[in-house]
């Protein structure tokens, strides 16, 4: 699925610079109805398909203001994601249906579900979300990374932030932008989907040097999203971490309830260099699962105070009434013997 932000329509088609009008028909099927978004690469835009029941879809245009070298090699990186996007089948994924050139631009046709990225919800959160929530965000996310790391070759989304996941009404994710996804080859070599380096505050050290990117350079942006969403802050940018030569500042400190084997999976997914990280998605699952158990283990029930003495107290001191009983007793029994003993002493 391609999930839209609700927040997102930029503005009507009519008053968009660039873009396309609000009634132009794509393909001789897809009516554009509004902008959904711009960027340097050009538009998303909401539209419907005529040859299937105005069906709503959201439209990704790729515009060409390049030289012709350059040109040709956005067209093929282009036509390159379409292909491996259209081949993937995975809930958590966009999902093409379509992909063709009109008038001089090229157009990706994707499904259209209404959601918020997490970025767009970070910006009204007012504090941390809640533990339980983004354990359960991390389990879904380490799944579609998994499914994408197990294609032949692997498939590196390599822009993990908050926000390029998207929460559907139903409270499920979805990555949402593929632009600089690469396919793993070779088990070293990256091949570009489309030019870009990634976002400085969720970007391994590793990618801001040209290569040598593997499945770990992912699990760094999965440990920097839920930093901000634990914190409500980012982390720091690599590259200053790398020159400062200070670790990341701990989440502990800034959430006192994140608890230590979460603090270490998240500290862990951040480590610079990425053989210090998780060497795939199995082994961090595996330190999800003892997060898991740590906040699920109860917590020890406080102490009641009570003036009242315990039943064992009650049984250890006796109660006054029983402690005169075995007084007046323990008297009578003596005086009993005393008169005894002087009856004996008059008849000797």
């Amino acid at each position: 699925m391609s999930l839209i932000p609700e927040d997102s329509r930029m503005s009507e088609i009519s008053s968009a610079d660039e873009c396309l009008e609000a009634g132009t028909l794509l393909a001789g099927r897809y009516l554009v109805e509004f902008v959904l978004g711009r960027g340097g690469m050009g538009a998303v835009y909401f539209a419907r398909d005529q040859a299937h029941m105005a069906e709503p879809l959201a439209v990704k245009e790729l515009r060409m203001n390049c030289n012709p070298a350059l040109q040709e090699a956005a067209v093929k990186q282009f036509h390159q994601e379409a292909s491996f996007l259209y081949h993937l089948e995975h809930p958590s994924l966009v999902k093409v249906r379509d992909f063709f050139l009109d008038n001089g631009r090229y157009y990706l046709t994707m499904n259209y579900v209404r959601g918020k990225t997490l970025a767009e919800m970070l910006r009204h959160q007012k504090q941390p979300f809640e533990i339980r929530e983004v354990l359960g965000w991390t389990r879904q996310l380490l799944d579609v990374l998994d499914y994408l790391h197990a294609q032949t070759p692997p498939i590196l989304f390599r822009d993990l932030k908050p926000g390029n996941v998207m929460v559907d009404p139903e409270g499920k994710l979805h990555l949402i932008d593929f632009g600089i996804a690469r396919c793993l080859e070779d088990g070293s070599r990256t091949a570009t989907i489309l030019q870009g380096v990634g976002s400085p505050d969720y970007c391994p050290l590793e990618q801001y040097q040209g290569g040598g990117t593997d499945q770990r350079s992912d699990l760094y942006g999965l440990g920097a999203t839920l930093y901000h969403l634990l914190t409500l802050k980012p982390p720091p940018v690599a590259s200053e971490v790398a020159l400062s030569g200070r670790p990341v500042p701990s989440p502990r400190r800034l959430n006192p309830l994140i608890l230590s084997p979460l603090e270490d999976l998240v500290t862990r997914l951040l480590a610079l260099r990425k053989e210090d990280r998780y060497a795939n998605v199995a082994q961090v699952r595996g330190a999800l699962f003892k997060v898991e158990s740590a906040y699920d283990r109860p917590k020890p029930a406080p102490a009641e105070v009570s003036e009242k003495p315990t039943s064992s107290a009650r049984a250890k001191k006796p109660h006054a009434s029983t402690q005169g009983v075995l007084l007046g007793g323990l008297t009578l029994l003596m005086v009993s013997l005393l008169v005894w003993l002087i009856l004996q002493m008059k008849s000797h």
